[in-house]
């Protein structure tokens, strides 16, 4: 009888994950359990996802010499030329350059406030070649989009089901502690589902940059409360939920539906009344920067934190476009310049509001690409660079150690299938390093930690130490 109740309960979890309970506003439920955790002062992070697999090679590029010459000669007719970089340093590696499209990152990390984390990806364990070529504890499905995206956000090597949640959810968890009993969950999806923010016990709300939250007016009749351009969706999702709920002939599973809906009303009363008071409209960006409005809608929110009652925040944006297989030249400039703009103007923004200590955020993506060329663009690769940043980073440094980028006797380089040079890098730092540096930020304890990283346990350093 449990197993049939549980399979019911996490089918309910999926279709609530879709229901638009309010104009902009979805939100995925569980239940609290009782945790004992340690809280600080007011936290919020914010999860960038560059969506297809970011070509950071060309991000972040090594500066003069023969390391530039080693990144040239690999990198062909994609190469930066180095007239069109920003020259910054790192104290232990030398030289290095970000692309000119990117002067806002360059600035960031000039100020201390931005680290490079360099060649970071999915794995099981510290892999070297050998253990690539004869296959030992891989990560599964390697250079595969799906797999890969709920890898990453997971903290997982292997795909396991609807049982894998987030490692951000897992933050959240944390984050509804600390919040207490308030109406709004403390987690935020402005870019759609994510797997992220999957938790077994905590809720996410997803909003919609494009859509202004709106109060319930009540809902003896939905079409009384629910835009008329939303209101066939909504019905869609309410009897899939109903549906859900006769399915499981349970009663505790229609509690759980009706629980929802009644959460959802109370969240998107407080969520309308705080974002009317905190418009932001000193946040100026190109209106067709898609990431800058998400980040407006983050910032908002991270202004209302204190209207909210909450005491921490957790965020995911996503970004798309960078499936660069094709006119890979053509279409970074004007993806470089989107990203360099939204991240400029969001931080400035966390500035002005004199919350930039409190306020840290990461881009993530699929995976890194290619160094070599395929002729047009870069096929998927394996390692990449992330960039983390805000107040309370220790920046103006690179993590890690930047990989070789020779095209012979290349040990960092996974190859092709004829065992020739690929530019596939492999990762020398986990996902589960990178997460857990950064849940530790906001406080979720070792325990916690090695709940939702069990593949942390195989890496003997589990704080990169980017975090002060």
């Amino acid at each position: 009888m449990r197993n049939s109740i549980d399979k019911h309960r996490r089918l309910l979890l999926k279709q609530l994950a879709c229901l638009p309970l309010a104009s902009g506003v979805s939100v995925l439920t569980g239940s609290k359990p009782a945790q004992a955790m340690t809280c600080g002062t007011g936290k919020s992070l914010v999860c960038i996802f560059m969506a297809g697999g970011a070509d950071s090679f060309n991000m972040f590029v090594p500066g003069g010499g023969n390391s530039f010459a080693q990144y040239q000669n690999s990198r062909r007719d994609l190469a930066v030329d180095e007239a069109n970089l920003i020259n910054v340093s790192d104290a232990a590696q030398g030289a290095f350059g970000f692309h000119d499209l990117m002067p806002g990152f360059a600035s960031l990390y000039e100020a201390n406030r931005m680290a490079v984390v360099s060649n970071t990806g999915t794995l099981i364990r510290p892999t070297t070649k050998s253990d690539y070529l004869a296959t030992n504890s891989l990560p599964e499905s390697l250079f595969a989009h799906n797999t890969q995206q709920k890898l990453w956000q997971t903290g997982a090597g292997i795909v396991s089901g609807s049982s894998a949640f987030g490692w951000g959810g897992a933050i959240s968890e944390h984050a509804g502690e600390c919040n207490g009993n308030i109406a709004v969950a403390p987690a935020f999806s402005i870019g759609g589902s994510t797997d992220w923010l999957t938790s077994a016990s905590a809720n996410y709300i997803s909003l919609n940059a494009d859509v202004a939250v709106q109060r319930m007016f009540g809902h003896a009749n939905i079409s009384d409360w629910i835009p008329p351009r939303r209101l066939s969706q909504v019905g869609r999702s309410l009897n899939a939920l109903i549906d859900v709920g006769q399915a499981s002939g349970n009663s505790q599973v229609m509690q759980e539906i009706s629980g929802a809906i009644g959460r959802a009303t109370t969240a998107t009363a407080s969520l309308h009344a705080a974002l009317l008071n905190n418009p932001l409209p000193q946040m100026r960006y190109s209106g067709g920067n898609r990431l800058a409005r998400q980040l407006h809608l983050v910032a908002r929110l991270i202004a209302s934190r204190e209207e909210l009652g909450m005491e921490q925040q957790v965020f995911f944006v996503r970004m798309g476009g960078w499936d660069t297989h094709t006119n890979q030249l053509q279409r970074q400039p004007a993806l470089f310049t989107a990203l360099n703009e939204a991240v400029t103007v969001f931080q400035a923004t966390i500035d002005g509001l004199n919350l930039a200590p409190s306020v840290t955020s990461f881009t993530a993506s699929d995976f890194g690409r290619t160094l070599t060329s395929n002729g047009n663009g870069t096929d998927h690769g394996w390692g990449g660079h992330n960039f983390v940043f805000g107040g309370a980073v220790d920046g103006g440094r690179i993590v890690g150690d930047i990989p070789n980028y020779a095209v012979e006797n290349n040990d960092d380089d996974a190859g092709d299938n004829r065992g020739q040079f690929a530019g596939r890098i492999i990762p020398q730092i986990s996902v589960n390093q990178y997460a857990a540096t950064l849940a530790r930020w906001m406080g979720v304890s070792e325990d916690a930690l090695n709940a939702a990283l069990p593949d942390l346990a195989n890496f003997s350093q589990r704080d990169l130490g980017f975090m002060t």
